[in-house]
């Protein structure tokens, strides 16, 4: 018997509260979006509003994973319940944030810095040469995921698809987050999810038909690129 669907007034309650973003990242992409059980589902089988977050699939993925702790996760699902929505600001160590408050580096490398002041932190952007980057071919890749998403959910249903898996493929084939691999890596990334794509049924049935599946990185920037 499969997963009973999770009644549609408490998505609208679990989205609300996390005011339509990432409860952790901020993330505003609704295609995203992925509500967590922060308990197993499969401890009671229930769909309680208490133990449901709104995260986006990397995040979710990062929970998976356990790069993000339940205990990270309880902690902010309470600060939500209590009315404190701060996603933007909920970044934990294993989204490699180094938090300065004293100004004091010791020896240690993070993806991003965030140093906190007294009224607010301030950003700095990706490392230089990562896919993070470079705008044009962060949106490239997260495009070519969204693909996969779109075919494999064509293959499986939704109710059997899981988005976090093709983030640990990645993570699993190159050694570390998608958007955090080196742009010189950047064109066996995109030969990588080309053929993830193409290895669905949908993407094999058009394929074989001469169907396009997805667009060169040419031409999304001929299209999109800025």
């Amino acid at each position: 018997m499969g997963r009973k669907a999770i009644p549609e007034k408490i998505k609208k309650k679990i989205y609300q509260e996390a005011g339509m973003a990432c409860s952790m990242c901020g993330e505003s992409d609704v295609t995203t979006f992925e509500i967590h059980h922060i308990q197993p589902y499969s401890d009671n089988n229930e769909h309680e509003e208490e133990n449901l977050i709104l995260l986006c699939s990397n995040c979710h993925a990062k929970v998976t994973a356990g790069e993000i702790t339940e205990n990270e996760v309880l902690r902010l699902k309470i600060s939500l319940m209590k009315g404190n929505n701060s996603a933007p600001q909920q970044k934990s160590q294993s989204n490699n944030v180094l938090n300065f408050n004293s100004g004091v580096n010791n020896g240690v490398v993070a993806n991003k810095v965030e140093i906190k002041t007294q009224k607010k932190f301030i950003k700095i952007s990706a490392p230089e040469g990562t896919i993070a980057s470079s705008a044009n071919h962060r949106n490239y890749i997260k495009r070519l995921i969204d693909r996969y998403h779109e075919f494999k959910t064509a293959d499986v249903g939704k109710v059997k698809m899981k988005y976090t898996i093709i983030y640990g493929a990645i993570k699993k084939e190159f050694g570390a987050k998608w958007d955090m691999i080196p742009i010189s890596r950047f064109e066996r990334l995109v030969v990588f999810m080309h053929r993830r794509i193409d290895n669905t049924i949908l993407g094999k049935t058009n394929k074989a038909r001469n169907i396009k599946r997805y667009s060169t990185f040419e031409e999304y920037l001929q299209k999109y690129g800025s």
